[in-house]
């Protein structure tokens, strides 16, 4: 009597397993209807992606125009203009980076305009012997932004002495020819990424509402994470000698021969980020975003809301960024601590947007990045 009173409880207990999870699937599977993945989506092609790329062209063409003005009238003013133009186009490319699918996957972007430190041996043979070819793996290093940083402010001369490269020196046609060829691949390969979303990918990326692998969803949750990676790694943790037992390396800073704008580029990012986070266009519109989704799957972080976590770490990073100040080639040789305490919260913030944000959604995280966060 005993065994059929145990196996009548056994039986109820499992039906009750399986009522709470059926119960528990209905339940999440009603937060996915209710939310308009759709609309989340259309919103970032339309409002986000679309107007950010198209902000890193302008400024990348503008750039364009005034190193041709510099180049046909080969002054310290206007090598001043070009300059100014050069940030403007390096800081819009922050916000783009974080795209490195589809159409920029295609293309490297990534790797094509920001692979840094640049290989200055690389690119004086490459100007040296007037043969190269930009595509070859040997060259990743010595092309985008990095080297056109390098050439436009050189290391430890004067404004005059890079002009005269660019004007009397022995290899002044092979340096303009070098200069040209890695500003014209990156306007080549950018007019294509913003080309191939106008001629379809967009409509794919939009009606792609899944959550697995290769989803919409997916590919951006992933690239944000790679991009909050890079920020912490190789923008800020390299240069202070996170990966180098504790020794400082201020010459793999990003623009490191501009020597001004490594933090502001950081900043710029890290504001990027933030942005697709919450679904904000660069104007300030908020439409729907990853935000918004996490609050309709009501995900919940040390008994409050996930979200709120997310956008209290976010301002917690930007503020401890901000007390760092330029260069950070000095900074993190001067200022350790200071560079330290923002690079710690970047690593706060990426543990809930890599565990915590990815676990809510059923989103794996695909790339590795080999360094245990």
């Amino acid at each position: 009597m005993r065994k059929i009173a145990l196996i009548i409880i056994v039986f109820l207990f499992a039906g009750l397993l399986v009522d709470c999870k059926k119960k528990k699937t209905t339940e999440e599977e009603e937060l996915e209807i209710s939310f308009d993945k759709s609309g989340m989506l259309a919103n970032y092609s339309d409002n986000v992606i679309a107007p950010n790329f198209q902000l890193a062209k302008q400024a990348l063409d503008s750039f364009a125009l005034a190193y041709n003005d510099f180049i046909q009238n080969k002054t310290v003013s206007n090598l001043v203009v070009a300059r100014q133009k050069f940030s403007r186009a390096y800081h819009q490319y922050q916000l783009i980076s974080i795209y490195e699918f589809g159409p920029s996957e295609n293309e490297i972007i990534r790797a094509s305009f920001d692979t840094y430190p640049t290989d200055t041996v690389q690119i004086l043979s490459n100007i040296n012997t007037g043969s190269y070819n930009l595509a070859l793996a040997s060259n990743i290093d010595a092309k985008g932004l990095p080297a056109l940083d390098y050439l436009l402010y050189g290391k430890n001369i004067s404004d005059a002495s890079v002009v005269t490269l660019f004007d009397t020196d022995v290899n002044a046609a092979n340096r303009i020819a070098y200069f040209n060829a890695c500003l014209s691949e990156m306007q080549t390969k950018l007019n294509s990424v913003i080309n191939a979303w106008n001629s379809g990918y967009k409509n794919s990326f939009n009606s792609n509402t899944g959550s697995e692998i290769g989803s919409s969803l997916g590919l951006l949750v992933n690239q944000l994470n790679y991009e909050v990676d890079l920020m912490k790694n190789a923008k800020i943790g390299i240069p202070l000698g996170k990966k180098s037992l504790g020794v400082q390396l201020p010459e793999k800073c990003e623009a490191y021969y501009a020597n001004t704008i490594s933090i502001s580029l950081t900043k710029t990012c890290l504001a990027t980020i933030e942005n697709v986070y919450l679904g904000r266009s660069i104007t300030g519109a908020d439409g729907l975003g990853l935000d918004d989704y996490l609050d309709a799957l009501d995900a919940q972080h040390n008994s409050g809301s996930l979200n709120n976590a997310i956008k209290n770490q976010f301002a917690v990073a930007k503020f401890k960024l901000a007390l760092v100040n330029e260069p950070l080639s000095n900074a993190v040789i001067n200022d350790m601590a200071t560079v330290d305490a923002a690079y710690v919260e970047m690593v706060k913030l990426l543990v809930l947007l890599k565990t915590d944000m990815p676990s809510a959604m059923g989103i794996v995280i695909t790339y590795q990045d080999g360094d245990g966060d």
